[in-house]
């Protein structure tokens, strides 16, 4: 429950109102006042993010969606336990705090591997990840120290490699993880070809995306992936083609990727006089498509330059094709792009929950009670150290992550105060 009838405004250095309680006016201790920060870049706007924020995640059955969700449920599970943990490498700390550290760095792991777009990287999984090779390290004898690892440790370094673009450190980790432990899943080799990829190194890009289609023929996206690179390079027009065909078989039709996908083919066979009819078909569907998904999505899915071309070459009408192409063609994206995901962290969608602080509901964001502008946010009765707009976003988050972390907190709050 919240302590709302034992609760009494205090007003801050920045004269914000903000709700705390009588017990715990005295001070806020280091961990509860930790502002986090995740890492430019690592925010993704996620299509299903979006569906989820409109209400309309019931219209769509894609199968990626479903491994989205529990991916991004999974990576709060383990930032949630991340954030009880103090932010310290100091031996006692790491001692005390030593399954809790474990615990959330594979469970965030584990989400990374199963959609690495359900799992942003912050500084406090950056501090995470050192106090997690110190722990591991812990009993290993001097001499054995350099060079060990464990897979986890392993994926954690190539977690944090990818997210800060450094490719070629990030395809040797993933590769001795693949050569060390060959359970490991499709998406490792996915992952090692964006860095592939991202390198210009094609060819070697591709053996990866085949390797992920042999470990898991379902990884359906892989085919898209495939077909664009493919789209890039001469001579490879009919593997596009056989890329593109495949994925509209298997991959789901309200996807981005789908849409992108036709407007391909519409442009791959067109430069076929015995084709035109079949690309002008594929393009009449990516239209289609297109409406679909800004239905669901309340977007549309952007100006590339295949759309481009395939606009130009189907649409009849000039002026109709330039304002098509006008309508797509990004304005201020990076503008857009903030305002969406302030649109999403309003919304209780995006990194639900938040870090605790005072003047942010922990679940929905928002920084007074609900339907009160004036009046302070309510803290958590049991630990104090979260905060809410009310007692929906309260109980909702207490499903989603708090329930676990609640006593953890209580007890770090009370030990501090108790050494104070």
């Amino acid at each position: 429950m919240m302590t709302e009838a034992t609760t009494t405004p205090t007003t801050n250095d920045t004269n914000t109102t903000v709700a705390t309680t009588d017990s715990t006016a005295v001070a806020e201790t280091d961990q509860q006042e930790y502002q986090d920060r995740f890492l430019e870049g690592s925010q993704r706007i996620v299509p299903y993010d979006l569906l989820v924020a409109r209400g309309k995640a019931d219209k769509v059955n894609d199968p990626d969606a479903l491994t989205y969700k529990r991916a991004k449920e999974l990576f709060q599970k383990g930032y949630s336990l991340c954030m009880t943990v103090p932010r310290s490498l100091d031996d006692e700390v790491l001692e005390k705090y030593e399954e809790e550290i474990k615990e959330s760095s594979e469970t965030m792991v584990e989400a990374w591997l199963m959609d690495d777009n359900a799992a942003p990287m912050s500084e406090r999984i950056l501090i995470l990840g050192q106090q997690y090779e110190k722990v591991l390290l812990k009993n290993i004898p001097e001499e054995q120290k350099e060079g060990f690892f464990v897979k986890d440790s392993l994926l954690f370094s190539a977690w944090i490699l990818l997210v800060g673009r450094q490719y070629k450190h990030c395809i040797t980790t993933l590769s001795l993880a693949i050569d060390t432990y060959p359970d490991l899943p499709a998406r490792v080799f996915f992952l090692r070809a964006s860095c592939q990829l991202s390198l210009g190194k094609l060819r070697l890009g591709i053996k990866d995306l085949e390797k992920a289609l042999e470990k898991d023929p379902k990884f359906n996206i892989v085919h898209y992936v495939l077909g664009t690179v493919y789209l890039t390079m001469e001579n490879e027009r009919d593997n596009a083609i056989k890329q593109f065909r495949l994925y509209l078989q298997r991959g789901h039709p309200d996807t981005m990727d789908y849409v992108q996908a036709l407007y391909a083919l519409s442009v791959l066979l067109n430069g076929n006089k015995k084709r035109k009819t079949e690309a002008a078909d594929y393009y009449r569907q990516a239209r289609e498509a297109e409406k679909r998904f800004e239905e669901l999505y309340g977007t549309h899915t952007g100006l590339s330059e295949t759309k481009r071309d395939a606009i130009l070459a189907h649409e009849q009408d000039r002026q109709e094709a330039e304002r098509l192409i006008a309508l797509y063609t990004p304005a201020k994206s990076k503008l857009v792009q903030q305002e969406k995901i302030q649109q999403l962290i309003e919304s209780g969608i995006l990194n639900t929950s938040f870090p605790p602080d005072p003047k942010r509901c922990s679940h929905c964001g928002a920084k007074h009670l609900k339907d009160k502008p004036d009046a302070p946010l309510l803290a958590c009765g049991r630990c104090l150290g979260i905060w809410y707009c009310g007692r929906d976003c309260q109980v909702a988050d207490y499903k989603v992550s708090h329930k676990a972390q609640c006593k953890k907190m209580q007890a770090s709050r009370e030990a501090a105060q108790e050494q104070k």
